[in-house]
């Protein structure tokens, strides 16, 4: 029997991953990164902590540092990766956001991956992904970027 951890790695592989690279994304499993000189610009998919076999809830995290302003905090906090991870709070300045606070609903939101739903359920959440990505973090990720620009 096929899990719902199974399904979600599956549908991130094979459908929402290549639709982010043909947006200019690199990366692949949980994090992509959108090459830029002035600023991390990351996204990372993450998975509920309450998840099991049969039931996968995962969300977006959109995050752009500015390549500068990562160096100096790690000046003061060694032992930090030389690249922020998309899904984690480092400070008020330097925090991702949740694609959910983007959307129109303004709020978080979570997506779900059952192993007792239709497969074409599972591309239309694929597609809902890539919708937000495209229609509400693009638009806020350039908006950001502009405030890293030389």
């Amino acid at each position: 029997m096929t899990t719902a951890q199974e399904l979600y790695r599956a549908m991130l592989r094979d459908s929402i991953a290549p639709r982010l690279r043909a947006l200019g994304w690199k990366g692949s499993g949980q994090r992509f990164e959108l090459p830029d000189p002035a600023a991390w610009v990351q996204l990372g998919f993450q998975g509920s902590r309450f998840n099991s076999a049969d039931s996968l809830d995962f969300t977006v995290n959109i995050s752009v540092i500015g390549r500068r302003a990562w160096d100096s905090y790690r000046e003061e906090h060694p032992g930090l990766p030389a690249r922020p991870n998309p899904s984690t709070y480092y400070s008020r300045q330097l925090s991702p956001v949740r694609i959910g606070y983007l959307l129109a609903a303004g709020r978080d939101t979570w997506w779900n991956i059952s192993t007792d739903r239709p497969r074409d359920r599972i591309a239309r959440t694929a597609d809902g992904v890539v919708a937000a990505v495209t229609d509400h973090a693009m638009p806020e990720i350039h908006r950001r970027l502009a405030m890293h620009a030389p």
